[in-house]
């Protein structure tokens, strides 16, 4: 979302607000630990801010975004590689 006055970024951190804590929550494409927070947050169903994103989404979140779960049984993974 283009979000210049950060109201949108607001309302989601206050619809979360139960498990959303920013030092786990928000990251920045160019943190130097976000494929670990991104693994993380997923695997515990946590709610992923990524602020700064520009023009281009950087590839590791491909699989994410484009929903290519592999499925286990009745399990649904993603693969998210470095």
């Amino acid at each position: 979302m283009i979000d210049p006055q950060e109201q949108g970024m607001t309302w989601i951190k206050n619809k979360c607000a139960e498990t959303f804590d920013p030092k786990h929550n928000l990251t920045t494409l160019a943190a130097k630990r976000f494929v670990n927070t991104l693994k993380n947050t997923m695997e515990e169903g946590h709610t992923l801010l990524i602020d700064g994103i520009q023009n281009e989404v950087d590839p590791v979140l491909d699989p994410v975004l484009e929903k290519q779960y592999i499925v286990k049984g009745k399990t649904k993974l993603i693969s998210v590689q470095e």
